[in-house]
């Protein structure tokens, strides 16, 4: 079964109010069995432009895993903390499995 992935691409407007979705999502992405592959802001656009300073990307065991985890009604209310002090563009995907 292929992996789902969440890609999150953000600018933060206010890092101290923040900071608490940051905590209380990383405990969510793990109770969901979720891992963090790339978080934070160090990264070089080489082609292209990218409107966002922090690129995100949490790999879970499936697609389905991903929607309940971001349908869950604590990171609803978590979220509404990233939507408050910072914008960006979140994607849900499903990984490329080879036939």
């Amino acid at each position: 079964m292929a992996k789902g992935y969440i890609i999150g691409m953000i600018t933060v407007d206010d890092l101290e109010g923040y900071k608490p979705y940051m905590a209380q999502t990383s405990a969510l992405v793990e109770e969901y069995g979720g891992r963090y592959l790339a978080r934070g802001g160090d990264m070089a656009v080489v082609e292209g432009a990218l409107d966002h300073d922090r690129f995100v990307i949490i790999e879970f065991d499936d697609r389905e895993t991903v929607e309940r985890f971001y349908n869950d009604p604590r990171y609803q209310e978590t979220r509404k903390i990233r939507q408050a002090h910072a914008s960006g563009t979140i994607l849900q995907v499903t990984g490329y499995e080879p036939a």
